[in-house]
C-alpha cells in the first residue's frame, strides 16, 4: 500500500508536470525531475519481503488502586528479514492517561534482532481496562510503501477505587449475632473487657480466677467478661441514571463506589459480616460474609458498576427482607433525588433494620458545572430547601449523613457516632 508521503510525492510531480504544460514552461517541468527521480531510485532499490515477527506487552501489575499508574513494555523480535522502517502504536483505552514515556515508537530491525519500548499510564477512574489494539506499519527507508498489520495482544488490569483512612470511626451494628468480633454485646462471654465476678464452677480456666477476691471472701471467685460479637451490615448503593450527577470523575456514583470500598474493609477489618446491593438496571446482590475474601467478591462487583437504569427503589425493600438478616445495619449511599425511597427506608425500619443513609449533595457537585449567575443562586437555594426538607422527613425513620464530597469521608460518618448518642 502506498504510504501518505509516496501518494504526496506523486501528487506533486503530476501537478508540476501538468502545470508546465498548460503554461508551456520548461520549468515547471523541470522541477517534477528531482521528485520522479527520487520516486525512480528508491522503487529501484526497494526490496519485496514478508515480514514476520513476534510481538509482546508485559503490564507491571493487574490490579492498581485509581490513581495509581501502570507500566507497560512492548517487546518486537523480528523473526523474519530484514524490516528498514517499523512504526509501532500500541493504542491506549479511554479515560487513561499517557503519563511518562509513549506509545508510539519507530525502529529498524535486522533479522533476529529484538527492540522494546517503555510507557507508563495513570489511572484517575476505576473499571476494567483492556489494552488489546496494537497497529504496526512496516515501511521502507523512504517511507513511500507503507504494510499496515494490526496485532491482538491482550493484556486486561482492573483499577478498583480508592479507599479513604476512617482512623477514628466507629461504625458497628446495634445488634450482634453470636460469631466472635469486636463489638461489646453488653452479656457474659470471649471478650477483654471486664464485665464482673462469680463463684468458681469446675471448668473455669485458672488464668480468669481472680486471687484478691478469692482471699477476702474465703472462697474461688472467678472473673468474668464482656462477650465481643460481630454483626451484620449490608450496604445499599443507588446506581440508577436518575440518582447520578456530576461529571464522571466526580460523580455520585463514582463517590458512592469509594464510600462502600472504604466501609466495607473497615467494617470487614472488625470481623463483622458485609453484603452488597447495588440497584441499577439490574438488582446485583452479594451475600454477607467475613474476611478479605469478601472484599475480594465486593471490589470485583464494584468494577462493573455504571450508572443506569431506572429500577424504583421500592425493589430494595424486598430483596432485603427476603435474602438478608433481620435487624442487621443498612447503610444506604444515595443522592436521595428519589422521594420514594422515604417510604422503603421507613418500611425497613418498622421491619426492626438499623438504617443508615449517606447522601452525597447532589448539589454540590452540580454546582461547579454551571456558571455563576443569579438564576442558578436561585435554584441551588430551591433545590436546598427540597433536599432539606427532605432529609428532615427521612430523620424520623433513619439516621441521616448529608456528605459534602469535598470533605473527607471519615469526617462525614463521624456523624453516625453522633447520632447514635443521641
Amino acid at each position: 500500500m502506498r504510504s501518505p508521503r509516496g501518494f504526496w510525492f506523486a501528487t506533486a510531480a503530476i501537478f508540476c508536470i501538468i502545470i508546465g504544460l498548460f503554461l508551456a514552461s520548461g520549468t515547471f517541468v523541470a522541477l517534477s525531475l528531482p521528485i520522479v527521480l527520487y520516486l525512480a531510485v528508491l522503487s529501484l532499490f526497494m526490496e519485496e519481503t514478508e515480514a514476520s515477527f513476534d510481538v509482546q506487552r508485559k503490564i507491571s501489575d493487574t490490579r492498581i488502586m485509581a490513581g495509581e499508574s501502570i507500566e507497560v513494555q512492548v517487546i518486537v523480535k523480528n523473526t523474519g528479514s530484514k524490516i528498514e522502517l517499523l512504526e509501532i502504536v500500541d493504542n491506549i483505552p479511554d479515560y487513561v492517561k499517557l503519563k511518562e514515556g509513549n506509545n508510539r515508537a519507530l525502529i529498524n530491525l535486522d533479522e533476529g534482532d529484538e527492540e522494546s519500548f517503555t510507557y507508563e499510564l495513570d489511572c484517575p477512574l476505576r473499571g476494567r481496562y483492556l489494552l488489546d489494539n496494537m497497529e504496526l506499519n512496516i515501511m521502507d527507508s523512504g517511507r513511500l510503501h507503507k504494510v499496515k498489520v494490526k496485532v491482538k495482544e491482550p493484556s486486561e488490569f482492573s483499577v478498583i477505587a480508592t479507599m479513604e483512612p476512617l482512623k477514628g470511626v466507629k461504625i458497628a451494628p446495634r445488634k450482634t449475632r453470636n460469631w466472635v468480633g469486636m463489638i461489646k454485646s453488653r452479656r457474659v462471654g470471649i471478650g477483654t473487657e471486664f464485665y464482673g465476678m462469680r463463684d468458681y464452677v469446675s471448668g473455669d480456666e485458672m488464668r480468669k480466677i481472680n486471687w484478691k477476691a478469692t482471699s477476702r471472701y474465703d472462697k474461688i471467685i472467678t472473673n468474668e467478661f464482656e462477650a465481643e460479637c460481630s454483626g451484620d451490615v449490608t450496604l445499599i448503593l443507588d446506581a440508577r441514571i436518575e440518582a447520578n450527577v456530576g461529571f464522571i470523575e466526580n460523580s455520585v456514583v463514582e463517590h458512592g463506589v469509594r464510600a462502600v470500598s472504604t466501609i466495607s474493609q473497615h467494617i470487614l477489618a472488625d470481623k463483622n459480616r458485609v453484603g452488597l446491593i447495588v440497584l441499577r438496571d439490574i438488582i446485583d446482590e452479594v451475600y454477607p460474609a467475613f474476611g478479605k475474601r469478601q472484599f475480594y467478591k465486593l471490589s470485583e462487583h464494584l468494577l462493573n458498576v455504571k450508572p443506569m437504569g431506572l429500577l424504583p427503589f421500592e425493589n430494595i425493600g424486598w430483596m432485603v427482607t427476603s435474602y438478608f438478616p433481620l435487624e442487621s445495619q443498612i447503610i444506604v449511599i444515595s443522592s436521595l433525588t428519589d422521594r420514594k425511597i422515604i417510604t422503603t427506608i421507613g418500611d425497613l425500619c418498622a421491619r426492626g433494620y438499623d438504617v443508615v443513609v449517606l447522601s452525597p449533595s447532589p448539589i454540590r457537585l452540580e454546582s461547579p458545572m454551571l456558571e455563576d449567575s443569579a438564576s442558578k443562586d436561585m435554584a441551588a437555594r430551591i433545590l436546598e430547601v427540597e433536599r432539606n426538607i427532605l432529609t428532615t422527613e427521612l430523620n424520623r425513620y433513619a439516621r441521616i449523613i448529608d456528605w459534602d464530597t469535598r470533605d473527607p469521608l471519615a469526617k462525614a460518618l463521624k456523624g453516625v457516632e453522633v447520632s447514635r448518642r443521641r
